[in-house]
């Protein structure tokens, strides 16, 4: 079963919300892991108002530095004074500090609360789509106010075949297992209800009902669309045995998992289960090419992620190359 040994939470002093060190310290206490909080601030050259009036010293910087690290470690002693964390405060872009720190510290978790963003009524910020497209290790984006435990996880799949590309295949399917295992692991503690989502399409459908040169019989195409659903059907029951095989029967009979197979586009199902289903974490493989740096997300990935209003887990697949050095 996936774990979480290091977590790396982001926390942001001057934001009032506490989902972030909430959620992190639940995880940590679930898993055991090792926690470590994280605040990047923007270096000296790029403040505002009357610091920049006057020269700043490396004292000076110092000193504001360890104000932000007392301040994180208050809330910290306020929401759990039992908590054992680091802290670290940092200079820089904070996608690119928070990267380099999973990097160098071997993090294999990274927990954020999304940014309030108004545009277009999207929860995720431009910060946190770098850190989705970029960071190696999964990501925890976390809607705004949301303390409470998981009560629903959805888990989606991709089990149509989209590509005839092995490498590409192989890559969904190692990515499939790697969503259904992380949100078994996640459902176990909190006694959450695991839900698993995938939408399918029979390709070419439309095509050979209506188009002008290639239409075929009513009936005909009617037993490919109905073949397309008992492959997609059976493809999915068998990535729910495999997940059995790994985790235990007894821990999926545990969970009774709930299947949704739907026709249609996921970037339109997904949401609308999303809705149907009350869900408040969805769980999701970020499949791109793997060997090039940062082309990760999709772009049903990311019409998915512009529509949701819950929370994310993100993972990346095995031989995903981050672009920050």
């Amino acid at each position: 079963m996936k774990g979480f040994n290091k977590i790396l939470a982001v926390v942001n002093v001057d934001s009032s919300d506490e989902t972030a060190i909430i959620q992190a310290l639940r995880l940590a206490r679930d898993y055991q892991s090792d926690i470590c909080f994280i605040d990047v601030i923007k270096p000296p050259g790029h403040w505002r108002g009357a610091l920049t009036k006057q020269q700043l010293s490396d004292e000076d910087i110092s000193g504001f530095i360890e104000q932000r690290r007392l301040a994180i470690e208050g809330r910290l002693m306020a929401i759990d004074p039992s908590a054992k964390a680091n802290i670290v405060v940092d200079l820089g872009i904070a996608f690119i500090q928070i990267i380099k720190a999973v990097i160098n510290d071997q993090y294999d978790l990274v927990v954020k609360c999304a940014e309030k963003s108004d545009w277009m009524g999207r929860m995720l910020g431009s910060e946190d789509m770098h850190l989705l497209r970029k960071c190696p290790c999964p990501v925890l984006m976390l809607k705004p106010q949301q303390t409470h435990s998981f009560r629903n996880i959805l888990a989606t799949v991709d089990i149509n075949d989209a590509s005839n590309e092995q490498a590409d295949g192989r890559v969904q399917a190692q990515l499939n297992q790697q969503v259904l295992e992380y949100s078994a692991t996640l459902c176990m503690p909190e006694l959450s209800e695991l839900h698993i989502g995938s939408a399918w399409e029979a390709y070419g459908e439309d095509f050979y009902r209506n188009g002008l040169f290639s239409r075929l019989p009513e009936e005909q195409v009617d037993q490919f669309v109905e073949s397309t659903e008992k492959e997609c059907a059976a493809k999915l029951e068998k990535l729910v045995d495999q997940t059995s095989s790994v985790l235990g029967s007894a821990a999926v009979q545990y969970l009774e998992p709930k299947e949704h197979l739907v026709k249609g586009k996921p970037s339109i199902e997904i949401p609308r289960m999303i809705e149907q289903y009350s869900i408040d974490l969805i769980v999701m493989g970020t499949v791109g090419r793997v060997g090039i740096p940062g082309l990760i997300i999709g772009n049903t990935a990311e019409s998915i992620l512009e529509q949701t209003q819950c929370s994310v887990l993100a993972i990346k697949p095995e031989g995903f190359k981050t672009p920050v050095a």
